[in-house]
């Protein structure tokens, strides 16, 4: 449940920083699905080929127990929330520096 938590309390504080200092990370609804999907699955192929490899596991404790193909949630999560969050902590910055 903590990675679960962690992603949360990522997304909640990306989302007001894009809110409060109006950060516009695309130009169209089409180029924020187009550049979200590409990293989502370049992110899951490699997640799946970590722990294919054994590169990588996901033990029980700290997740919420939901699987897909063998990946927690959490993992697709990430794929979704940490560029979100890296893209939206660049531009706020740049922004800021500027």
């Amino acid at each position: 449940m903590e990675y679960f938590i962690i992603l949360m309390v990522i997304l909640l504080i990306t989302i007001f920083v894009e809110w409060k200092y109006h950060i516009r990370l695309y130009h169209s609804i089409k180029e924020r699905l187009i550049v979200t999907l590409n990293i989502f699955l370049v992110g899951m192929i490699w997640d799946y080929y970590a722990v294919y490899r054994s590169t990588w596991i996901f033990p029980g404790p700290g997740l919420i127990g939901l699987r897909i193909y063998g990946l927690p949630i959490e993992e697709f999560l990430f794929y979704l929330i940490a560029p979100y969050a890296v893209f939206t902590m660049y531009k706020f910055y740049d922004k800021k520096i500027k």
